[in-house]
């Protein structure tokens, strides 16, 4: 084992104290985590929503990670890391300057994006690679150098590194549950950076200052490499850890719904129980006690057990709560619940191989030592997500994934030096018993099932894709196809789609002329077929998930609308398309997941709707999808707030049969023009759902919320608890009654 040598001088000899070096250690961890949602979301903003671009950003942070592992290790050896705690507040410093720095860097990037892809297509997903990279590289690799560099001042302290570990873990854990439900819905994205930075600042001037008066250290004795066992255990560590939470999430998300919140309170969840496990090896490591041949069979089969629960968490927990129960409650209460329902699902599988990497590290606790395992469970982190994600959920799918997972930890108990026979033993056992009752409880993985809530368990499946993006059914249930994406009844064809048509119908009828027409998500492609009615020269379809184009032709509504020679299909995000395309169109329609669920916020900014406005043609319009039975009425407002601005000639429609709105806008005053084609509704019939006209907008949104990238006010905002499947009805009529009110105002009160 490598160590450090103290010079012998009064200054080295003074103890360190432990308590606010661990302090200094927890609130970077609340930083750092901080910073991985505010990259992810920079990301997903400049270069599309998707599940390669949230591949290519943990890809960069991961190696930058790795990287500044191998850097403080090499500058151990050099000699170069006499004061490490002075060395440890440097590296804050960089990672929340440099942070900074990331947002306008990724502004950047999106424009040679648009450069790159209008001329050369193939060479765009290199650049965005490459761009993010050198991008993220600075303070991801000064993040992967912090825990290396801190462990000769935690020895010192009368501490070790794996406790350190711990607490930085737990500091994760604080950061997202803050920046979730405190620090971003109060002061927006682009300030919620300046807190993360400042507490950078904060540590790093700690680390200065108290670096500054201790005692130099001598390089390390020895530099070489941990045992090759113990790199393979922790790249097999960091490899397990982020597969699962690739295939254990994909299960979660269907029971949860894919809102921002669940994710926060599923993420926390899980580093919750690393962070335990890091305290145990921590505490072993003080008790002279090597956990790692115990801990692997019993991890491995822990995992298998718990995979088919939390395949099955769906029919443990209830639906998003109704709207008459308060937003307090939902937010304090229902998010309780189901932290304890994930925790108590993950939590000894996770808290068990969270014991790995720091007992490792508690073995190796110079900084070459820690920063070289640093290296490769970085490597390893990198490549179970990726293998997971893009190779083995497409394949195999998430269910037999999490099962290779606990196989291939149980298989690792040979990797532990002079194991026991009875430790081996115990590995063999648990991998029969635990794939027993994996394969018996099997039914309730995602291959063979709908997860999620809202329909019959008797439905019959006709398709299924686990992709990387997500899981997408169509089930069919008494006749009725339904379009089901991670566990959300995303489209279906039923009377409580009436008005999806709609959606195509209305813009049609608004535009001036009718040449190129633009869908931004597929659905069961009702929406489209209803443009592709109208008669146009040309309608591009896009949409982000694959295999709703496959799926298209299980549902007769279309009426085979992507075989029409007219029509075009793009794989990507709707918002990157619009960057990037050249094209000007006349119609512009979409219906984005619901306003609150994750990522859905980009596709209801006002940011969003100028780049829409920029593509439109001269008379052009565009329509989007006002879920009122999904919002409160203060979104609702922000949503119509947003639309209003940049389409200052708005109708608000509301569907007679399901009471869902439809916004219309334009940038010059427009009517809808008598059909051409036979429709359910004639004109007049049309023009007598439009709740709100041009001026009763204006009136609605003066003064009112928007919602922006910044703000988040759907993904994050205190509002978004405010819903309910019963408000749809009542906000229309609450609001008309409203408008109808000012009205009457400003005429018996002109100004």
């Amino acid at each position: 084992m490598t160590r450090y040598l103290i010079r012998v001088s009064d200054t080295a000899r003074a103890p360190l104290e432990a308590t606010p070096l661990l302090s200094a250690v927890l609130v970077s961890g609340a930083a750092g985590l901080s910073w991985e949602v505010l990259y992810q979301h920079h990301a997903a903003l400049a270069l599309g929503v998707s599940a390669y671009g949230t591949a290519v950003t943990l890809a960069a942070m991961m190696a930058g990670m790795s990287l500044g592992g191998w850097l403080a290790a090499r500058l151990a050896r050099a000699g170069a890391l006499s004061r490490p705690l002075r060395a440890y507040g440097v590296a804050e410093i960089v990672i929340g300057l440099a942070s900074l720095a990331v947002p306008p860097l990724l502004d950047l990037l999106a424009s040679l994006d648009v450069v790159v892809w209008r001329s050369a297509q193939g060479l765009a997903p290199v650049v965005r690679l490459l761009g993010t990279f050198l991008i993220l590289i600075v303070p991801a690799t000064a993040m992967g150098a912090t825990i290396p560099i801190i462990a000769p001042a935690a020895r010192r302290a009368g501490t070790n590194v794996s406790a350190a570990y711990a607490l930085n873990t737990a500091g994760a854990v604080l950061g997202i549950l803050a920046v979730t439900f405190v620090i971003l819905p109060e002061v927006g994205v682009m300030r919620t950076a300046w807190v993360a930075a400042a507490l950078n600042l904060a540590v790093g001037v700690y680390g200065i200052a108290v670096g500054g008066r201790g005692g130099e250290h001598e390089a390390e004795s020895d530099g070489s490499w941990p045992a090759p066992r113990a790199l393979a255990l922790a790249f097999l560590s960091g490899a397990a850890i982020f597969a699962l939470e690739v295939s254990w999430f994909r299960s979660i998300r269907a029971a949860l719904q894919s809102t921002t919140e669940a994710f926060a309170i599923t993420i926390a969840a899980f580093l919750t129980a690393l962070s335990i496990g890091a305290a145990l090896a921590s505490l072993a490591r003080r008790r002279g006690l090597d956990l790692i041949g115990l801990v692997l069979p019993l991890a491995g089969g822990a995992i298998l057990i718990a995979t088919p629960m939390i395949d099955a968490l769906d029919r443990f927990t209830t639906p998003t709560l109704e709207a008459s129960v308060a937003p307090t409650l939902f937010s304090a209460g229902l998010g309780l619940q189901r932290f304890a329902w994930v925790m108590g699902l993950c939590g000894l599988p996770a808290a068990l191989l969270g014991t790995i990497f720091p007992s490792l590290l508690a073995r190796h606790d110079s900084t070459g030592g820690s920063g070289r395992l640093y290296v490769v469970n970085s490597a390893g982190a990198v490549l179970g997500s990726l293998t997971a994600g893009f190779l083995l959920l497409p394949t195999i799918g998430a269910t037999r994934t999490s099962w290779g997972v606990g196989l291939a930890i149980c298989a690792a108990t040979l990797l532990v030096p002079s194991v026991p026979r009875r430790a081996l033993a115990g590995a063999l056992v648990a991998a029969v018993l635990g794939l027993g009752v994996a394969t018996t409880m099997e039914g309730s993985s995602g291959r063979n099932r709908v997860q999620g809530h809202g329909w019959p368990e008797d439905g019959e499946v006709d398709f299924v894709r686990e992709g990387a993006d997500a899981t997408t059914w169509v089930v069919d249930v008494d006749g009725t196809h339904l379009l089901v994406i991670d566990g959300f009844i995303a489209s279906l064809e039923h009377t409580t789609s009436n008005y999806m048509p709609w959606m195509g119908h209305l813009p049609a009828l608004a535009a001036r002329e009718l040449d190129r027409t633009l869908v931004i998500c597929m659905g069961t492609g009702q929406t489209a077929d209803a443009v592709r009615d109208h008669g146009p020269g040309h309608l591009e379809v896009v949409d982000l998930n694959r295999a709703v184009f496959d799926a298209a032709p299980l549902f007769e509504t279309n009426e085979g609308v992507l075989e029409d020679p007219r029509v075009d299909t793009s794989v990507m995000d709707g918002r990157a398309f619009l960057r990037r395309t050249e094209e000007r169109f006349d119609l512009i329609t979409l219906e984005p997941m619901p306003p609150n669920f994750a990522g859905s916020n980009h596709l209801y900014s006002t940011e969003f709707y100028e780049l829409a406005r920029d593509r439109l043609a001269p008379g052009g319009t565009a329509a989007q999808w006002l879920p009122i039975h999904l919002t409160g009425e203060t979104d609702t407002r922000a949503i119509i707030g947003s639309f209003a601005e940049v389409f200052p000639y708005t109708r608000l429609w509301q569907d007679p049969v399901t009471k869902t709105g439809v916004l219309v806008g334009g940038l010059e005053p427009w009517t809808f023009s008598e059909p051409a084609i036979p429709l359910d509704y004639s004109l007049e019939q049309i023009e007598r759902q439009v709740l709100l006209d041009f001026d009763e907008i204006r009136f609605l949104v003066a003064g009112g919320p928007r919602v922006t990238d910044d703000n988040q006010r759907l993904s994050y905002g205190r509002d978004r608890f405010e819903r309910g499947a019963a408000s749809g009805t009542a906000w229309a009529t609450a609001l008309s009654a409203r408008n109808t009110r000012m009205l009457l105002q400003s005429r018996l009160h002109p100004r």
